[in-house]
């Protein structure tokens, strides 16, 4: 990648023509999450590394998928790098947010949508037939249409989908779409990185430098799944950008770096023990902390609720108001 020379003068000229375009401002992709947008300065931006970390089984690459969403309902494009799950299992997910957003108690579950497109729900006829006997799956299937040519899936492997797959997706995308997309890696620690004798951390270091690059190349914001790496960390211990899986990079290359966790491992002993019926309820939430913002304050909690059961979190966060601590046992 040829890196250019670029003068002062031209960054205003960019600037004040940004400006005064229809747009205008700032280069934004909405997250699909107003409190986390407002947090992080309104959005991921253009030409930004963003990390998601969190231990297993959190909804890491249900909450990628949000925003990937949020992104083509706006208008924009995105390209979902899955190393993970199939394009099948992912269109399911987004039907199943759709009909949970719309009515979050009489909504079909994520279990009901992927049967009736398996053709395990007993009904008869196509997509649209099948989805019109559950509460608002209709319309669910056809506010997916609307948006589905936006937001394109690369089934991706950790043997083959190596940088250079990804840059020429991109440019495949962006030759169709004429714009930059925001781009979802899911998740970053599976890119491959073929003939190449690095050992782990290593090659981590390359592959986020190399993530990076592209966010800068294609003007675009790079969000991506990392993993967490349990080593190492006592019991009751709060998980934290150092804790990213293979490299310090990790920690100091991102622009944004996002941890998500369920919110009951998180709150103080106090609240578990004097809670009551909310110690129960926290299990019900989870809590993201912008652990690093290049574009502003750090710090922030905020929590939504889990809707795992329509393959969703609820996107109207809340500010987190209890007391969140680095260790789980909590001393007054």
């Amino acid at each position: 990648m040829d890196f250019k020379l670029t003068s002062m003068s031209a960054v205003l000229e960019r600037a004040d023509g940004r400006l005064r375009s229809p747009e205008g401002g700032v280069r934004l992709w909405p997250t699909g999450f107003p409190l986390l947008d407002e947090a992080i300065g309104g959005g991921f931006r253009a030409g930004t590394l963003n990390l998601l970390a969190g231990p297993q089984g959190q909804g890491k690459t249900m909450f990628a998928l949000q925003a990937a969403r949020a992104a083509a309902k706006k208008g924009r494009s995105a390209i979902f790098f899955s190393y993970e799950l199939e394009a099948d299992s992912l269109v399911q997910r987004l039907v199943a947010m759709e009909a949970g957003e719309m009515d979050p108690f009489e909504a079909p579950t994520l279990s009901q949508v992927r049967n009736i497109f398996e053709g395990r729900d007993g009904g008869a006829g196509g997509l649209i037939e099948r989805m019109a006997v559950t509460k608002n799956g209709t319309e669910a299937l056809m506010n997916v249409s609307e948006f589905a040519d936006r937001l394109v899936v690369h089934r991706s492997t950790a043997t083959h989908t190596d940088i250079t797959e990804i840059n020429d997706t991109i440019k495949n995308v962006m030759g169709s779409t004429g714009e930059s997309p925001l781009i979802v890696i899911d998740y970053l620690q599976k890119v491959a990185m073929p003939l190449t004798e690095l050992g782990e951390e290593d090659r981590i270091t390359r592959i986020t430098e190399q993530l990076k690059d592209v966010a800068i190349e294609f003007d675009a914001p790079v969000f991506a799944v990392a993993a967490m790496d349990h080593e190492g960390l006592e019991p009751g211990a709060r998980m934290r950008t150092r804790h990213m899986r293979g490299s310090t990079a990790l920690s100091y290359e991102p622009d944004v770096v996002l941890i998500l966790g369920t919110k009951s491992d998180l709150v103080a002993r106090h609240h578990l023990m004097y809670g009551g019926v909310n110690a129960e309820a926290f299990k019900d939430w989870s809590v993201v902390t912008v652990e690093k913002n290049r574009s502003g304050s750090g710090g922030a909690e905020i929590e939504f609720r889990k809707r795992f059961d329509q393959g969703r979190f609820d996107p109207n966060g809340n500010v987190v108001t209890e007391k969140l601590v680095d260790e789980r046992v909590y001393v007054e």
